[in-house]
């Protein structure tokens, strides 16, 4: 469902007066309905318990020699929020048939050994990544040439806007965003009835999301 779909879908549910043909330039009722939708999706995207399988892309950029901390726009990752430092490679050839594993390292530990001393400036293969505290892609030794670095990170989605716009996860769940705004409608009328309902439907269908998007749980191997 689109923007629209949802927003009319939330009219539909709650028994709303009227209809609504756009999402853009509406008043009252149909202005309240088009926030509730354009939050509840805000909010399911933001839920901090999760890491959403959806939020993640691929990325095959190429490094600058000698400059080993990068944001995520001098990468050209739009809307990047989180890097996954235990994804990257790096190769010398634009076809990534010699890359080569970096190894994470936490930030403390990459401070205090790559950020010190002369290791500052040590010229080489890279074999270490990190985000240090200001969300910024930490790679050391420094590149001494060009290497491509193929990675992962977590990009927000952009929010509802559109009459067309449509939700970054699978279309079979978008009747979570239905739900959770249906909920401030109800809550907004002081309707017990109508919140109870889609509390119930809402916890259904996120628990299908959680199941189907988030990242798989692994264990590590035996101690014995």
């Amino acid at each position: 469902m689109n923007f629209l779909q949802l927003c009319q879908r939330v009219f539909s549910e709650g028994g709303i007066t009227g209809q609504i043909t756009s999402c853009e330039n509406q008043t009252g009722e149909a202005l309240r309905v088009v926030n509730w939708v354009s939050e509840a999706y805000q909010q399911i995207l933001k839920n901090q318990a999760m890491n959403w399988m959806f939020s993640h892309q691929s990325f095959t950029k190429q490094l600058t020699p000698g400059k080993g901390a990068y944001t995520f726009a001098e990468l050209g990752v739009d809307r990047g929020v989180k890097w996954d430092t235990r994804s990257m490679r790096v190769a010398i050839n634009p076809d990534m048939s010699d890359e080569t594993f970096l190894q994470h390292m936490g930030f403390p530990a990459f401070r205090d050994y790559w950020l010190f001393s002369s290791r500052r400036s040590v010229e080489s293969r890279p074999l270490n990544a990190t985000s240090d505290t200001q969300i910024n892609l930490r790679i050391a030794p420094l590149p001494a040439d060009a290497y491509w670095l193929d990675f992962q990170c977590e990009v927000s989605a952009a929010p509802l806007v559109r009459n067309d716009d449509t939700p970054v996860f699978p279309e079979r769940f978008h009747i979570a965003i239905v739900w959770k705004a249906l909920r401030e409608y109800g809550m907004f009328e002081a309707a017990p009835e109508v919140v109870t309902r889609a509390d119930t439907n809402f916890q259904t269908d996120i628990f299908q999301l959680e199941l189907d998007q988030s990242d798989e749980v692994t264990a590590g191997e035996p101690i014995c």
